[in-house]
């Protein structure tokens, strides 16, 4: 009887919103935060979160249970770089019907030349509805006549089928917010967890109310709790240069469902598991359907397979393969949005349908290879705790082979087979298969991001500098230069330039892009002005490694730095003068940071004419909490100091 009763309970339960005090209506607006022309408390801010609320409740609609989300948000635009917070988008889980968005209103305030309120209401023709995949879709909607000033608002209800999964909640946007509430009444026979993570004082309340309704003559009586969060003036979270993903920063609050009590008392824990998600997946046409798709083989596949001896061989075969032949079209999911064998045809898809593609192309050789779950840098940070599907983006390949496990990811052209993709790097995934799943963490500690670079120069008095470079890219550094040169060789000048329009690139040869296990060896011709000031000339050697501008120059930070894997720079060479000049040259040194985790060693040396240099700088670890910002910081000045410190040379001054 336990099932009926949870059941009726639900279908009597009736939402009980908190008074909201101290918020103003929907639908009405104060003159004075039309007014408004900066954050009181962030004075450079583009747009101010003036609201942020959620009321969360459960209801049975047609018969089945929903976790009803009701959401309001107002803003104020403040700048120019502001106005695009009226461009909403809402991506939601459709898959099954799981969830569904209604009730979407929308209202932008102004004030005219007079002072008189403007309404501007959100027209229902406007509001536009996107397939992303099989598992998600997109609401997407312009707020009207939002500029400089405006004061824009609006509101959904999502209807989730599911009495688990309670959305978390963000205190905390990349803008300021004023105030921000979140409401969450639960019926009694669901026992959650809750976990709050916050720096600032969360005000926090719990209140019972007891519910008595009629269901078919029976009077039946129940408990609903009620949760309610607040927070005022809560900071934006700044970009800050070598973060990880902005959620996993953000203040918020989780609940995780652990237990049902039924009406005789009885209790049950609820333990859903990720092999039991797993098994769900495996189920799922769309998922694990997509396992058993006949991928045809091209002539060339064939050819390129019967050359190669052993798994190893094999995998990396089709990897690369199938890593050229397909195009990403930039999306991400966990499902394949049109099918692994659509998407064949078509020679493109999104980053599921490229790598369902792979799997099926291994299996065929008898490789042990299978789908697993991951949630990328930009995603967050997945807890292994809570079995939710939604905290992956993705999916890729997990190879068994020769006792080593190899991470693929076919939609990156440029990442070679023995590296684990670096937008998933130190992060944990899930293997789905019922023997051989589980967690697994991606990490590739032999592998690193190594630059060298080798310069013959010449400096012409009251002229400029040239020469030759010669950039050997390893590991990560190849995967990244890669892309560029491939992209276009407009793209490939651009980056090296970095930034200097003065500078002059040409002769370009690429060697070792099509040999994974090569350096990718660039070499050309390059030209740039001198700096001349107080009678003489000067330049620096700082060229072609990205240490352009120090990225840690603020105060203060608020989290970890994580340069994503570890990394080695190496800057060497020559520099010719005529006869008659003579360099002054800065000091030998070498600086470390107190750890000696970061280490930079640069000497210079004078025979006759010739200048001889070499810089070496090296990362021993890719990641460092927020507390060690100050030594990064202090490092940092320091390091970019020696690094484009000058080095002058002048007419010898005769005897």
């Amino acid at each position: 009887m336990k099932a009926p009763l949870l059941i009726i309970c639900l279908v009597l339960y009736s939402l009980v919103i908190l008074a909201k005090t101290g918020i103003p209506e929907y639908g009405e607006i104060d003159k004075t935060d039309l007014r408004l022309k900066e954050c009181e408390f962030e004075k450079d801010a583009v747009a101010y979160k003036l609201l942020s609320s959620g009321d969360v409740s459960y209801k049975v609609i047609d018969g089945d249970f929903n976790i009803i989300t009701e959401t309001w948000i107002r803003i104020k635009i403040l700048k120019k770089e502001g106005i695009d917070k009226a461009d909403i988008k809402i991506r939601f889980t459709t898959m099954d019907n799981y969830e569904t968005i209604k009730n979407i209103l929308g209202i932008t305030y102004n004030l005219d030349s007079a002072g008189n309120v403007v309404i501007s209401k959100l027209d229902k023709a406007s509001i536009n509805l996107k397939r992303i995949d099989n598992q998600f879709s997109e609401v997407s909607f312009k707020l009207p006549d939002a500029k400089v000033g405006s004061v824009i608002e609006y509101k959904f209800t999502k209807n989730r089928k599911s009495i688990s999964y309670i959305d978390d909640w963000y205190f905390q946007d990349d803008i300021p917010t004023r105030i921000s509430t979140y409401r969450v009444a639960i019926p009694a026979m669901f026992i959650f967890n809750s976990h709050v993570f916050a720096y600032q004082d969360i005000g926090q309340e719990r209140d019972v109310i007891n519910e008595e309704v009629v269901y078919r003559k029976t009077h039946l009586q129940f408990a609903s709790q009620l949760r309610s969060y607040e927070v005022e003036n809560v900071p934006g979270l700044r970009e800050e240069p070598f973060m990880g993903a902005p959620a996993d920063y953000l203040q918020r609050v989780v609940f995780h469902l652990t237990g049902v009590k039924y009406g005789d008392g009885e209790k049950e824990e609820v333990s859903a598991t990720w092999p039991e998600l797993s098994a769900g997946l495996l189920k799922n046409q769309d998922f694990g359907g997509e396992l058993s798709k006949k991928i045809p083989h091209t002539k060339k596949l064939d050819e390129l397979l019967g050359t190669a001896k052993g798994e190893y061989k094999k995998m990396a075969t089709i990897y690369n393969y199938v890593a050229k032949k397909m195009t990403w079209n930039g999306d991400r999911g966990i499902y394949p949005a049109s099918g692994a064998r659509p998407a064949w045809d078509k020679k493109t898809g999104n980053e599921a349908d490229i790598n369902f593609i792979l799997l099926n192309l291994l299996r065929d050789e008898s490789i042990h290879a299978y789908p697993m779950l991951v949630s990328t840098k930009d995603n967050g940070t997945v807890n292994t705790d809570y079995p939710f599907l939604q905290q992956f983006n993705t999916t890729m390949v997990c190879v068994v082979t020769d006792d080593k496990k190899y991470i693929l990811n076919a939609a990156d052209k440029y990442n070679p087979v023995y590296h684990v993709p670096s937008n998933v790097l130190h992060n944990d995934a899930y293997v789905v298969d019922n023997t051989n799943g589980g967690w697994i963490i991606l990490s590739d500690n032999n592998s690193t991001l190594r630059n060298d670079v080798l310069l013959n120069l010449r400096v012409s008095p009251r002229d400029s500098l040239t020469g030759t470079a010669v950039i050997n890219s390893y590991d990560y550094a190849k995967n990244k230069t890669l892309g560029f040169w491939e992209k276009d060789t407009s793209s490939f000048i651009n980056y090296y330039k970095a930034g200097d329009s003065l500078m002059q690139i040409k002769n370009i040869e690429v060697e070792g892009a099509d040999m994974d296990s090569v350096s990718l060896e660039q070499k050309f011709d390059f030209a740039m002005p001198l700096d001349s000031m107080a009678g003489h000339d000067s330049f620096t050697v700082n060229f072609f490694q990205g240490f352009t501008r120090n990225p840690f120059v603020t105060r203060a930070r608020n989290t970890d730095i994580d340069f994503n894997y570890k990394r080695s720079y190496k800057i060497e060479g020559t520099v010719v003068v005529p006869e008659n000049y003579v360099f002054s040259l800065p000091e030998n040194l070498k600086l470390s940071m107190p750890d000696s985790s970061i280490v930079l060693e640069k000497y210079f040396g004078v025979a006759d004419s010739v200048l001889s240099f070499r810089i070496m700088l090296d990362y021993k670890r890719p990641y460092y909490d927020a507390k060690v910002y100050p030594q990064i910081e202090d490092f940092y000045k320091k390091l970019y100091s020696a690094l484009n410190e000058k080095i002058a040379f002048m007419k010898k001054q005769n005897p």
